[in-house]
This record gives C-alpha cells, structure tokens and sequence, in this order.
C-alpha cells in the first residue's frame, strides 16, 4: 500500500490551490473563486473545527435575541489553521453563492450538527436580517483602526471602500 492511497483524495491529482496559505479575503476573479471552491470543498469538518463551528454557531444563536452577543476569539499556534476556521466559517455564514449555483453549504455536506445550526442561523437571518464581514483589518491598513473596520463594513454592503 502506498500513502497516497490512505487519503480520499488523491493528492497527486489534488494540489493545494492556496498553496497551503489561506487568505480571509478572496479576490473575486477566476483564480480566486477557485481557490475558495476548493478549500470548501477538501474542508475536513471533524474534531476540533466541528468543536468550534458548533460553539460559535451555537452561542450566537443562544444570544441572538439578547443586548449583548459573546465575541468569538480563536487561538492556536501559528499554522494550526486559524485562518482556516474564520474564512470556512465566514462563507458558510455567509453561504457564499457561486455563479454556477452553488453555495458554500452545498459544496460538500457538513456534519448534521453543523447543518442544524445553518439552518436555525437561516431562520433567524430571515427574522432579524443578514450581515455578515469576512475579512481582515489589515486588508485596509490604516493608522486608525475605527477607520479600517469602517473600510471593512463599507466592503461587506458592496459599497466602495473610501
């Protein structure tokens, strides 16, 4: 037996898109939408990324009808796929919609736990509206940080960003 025949994809026919660096904003041209396509689709949501989809998903819908909403801080060593965890769980929030149809939900099934969750999230953004900001405050480097979220709230309703 060889190691490429333990893995479910095979990954001499799989290269990694992202070349194993996960950008939170994606540029929205061929190469970019892409590369999300992928990391949806090869998104191993088992063990602790199930754990903490689940923890965040969960409070946030505990709290959503309450004046204050926990914030999420995700903590790791460097690599151990952070970023990784804020932009999958940032487009399945989101469930980002490809031109061809898809959404990020769609691409590959999620455990049911997960599944109950978007769906509950779905009802409530029907009930309460929807807005969702996936990016990073260094995309829009400023001196003043109100500023760079503000760039990051303009960028998220489609607006231009200054």
């Amino acid at each position: 037996m060889k190691n490429k025949e333990l893995f479910n994809l095979n990954p001499e026919e799989n290269n990694l898109l992202n070349d194993g660096v996960v950008e939170i904003n994606i540029s929205k041209d061929k190469n970019g939408l892409a590369t999300l396509r992928h990391e949806l689709k090869t998104f191993v949501c088992e063990g602790e990324y199930q754990k903490g989809l689940y923890r965040i998903l969960d409070t946030y819908l505990k709290f959503i009808d309450q004046p204050k909403q926990p914030a999420v801080w995700v903590s790791g060593f460097f690599g151990s796929g952070k970023s990784h965890l804020v932009k999958m769980l940032g487009y399945l929030w989101q469930d980002y919609k490809f031109q061809n149809g898809e959404t990020a939900r769609t691409i590959k099934p999620l455990p049911q736990d997960i599944q109950d969750l978007f769906v509950e999230l779905q009802r409530k953004q029907d009930v309460y509206g929807r807005l969702s900001i996936v990016g990073t405050l260094k995309d829009f480097p400023s001196a003043d940080v109100r500023y760079s979220f503000l760039q990051l709230v303009l960028n998220a309703l489609g607006l231009p960003p200054q």
